[in-house]
């Protein structure tokens, strides 16, 4: 099995035609419309080679190796490497308070 993860292509995905919001909403989503306008705004200068993207899934699929994850494009894998980071941070952060539900048993 494996999980494919890309990052941004050069399609026709998130142009105008396939993405589309209402004229008027209410104010409760900004952000919405905030990330439609920046995929808008990315449209043609997406890293990633659609072709390339297709011919790394179809090797991996061939050759039966790889990691779990194929990330696809250093976009993507700038994103995962932040979760990651973001994930340690919070770990990090409980470490100690953690345990403080822990059965008394298990101490």
């Amino acid at each position: 099995m494996t999980i494919v993860e890309p990052g941004r292509f050069r399609t026709d995905f998130l142009t105008r035609d396939s993405l589309a919001l209402p004229e008027t909403t209410t104010g409760h989503y900004p952000a919405i419309r905030e990330m439609v306008a920046q995929h808008l705004e990315l449209q043609g200068r997406q890293l990633g080679d659609p072709v390339m993207g297709a011919a790394a899934v179809i090797d991996r699929v061939v050759t039966g190796e790889g990691p779990l994850r194929q990330l696809l494009g250093s976009d993507s894998h700038a994103y995962a490497t932040a979760k990651v980071r973001a994930l340690q941070d919070n770990l990090d952060a409980v470490v100690a308070t953690a345990p403080a539900t822990d059965h008394p048993a298990a101490a």
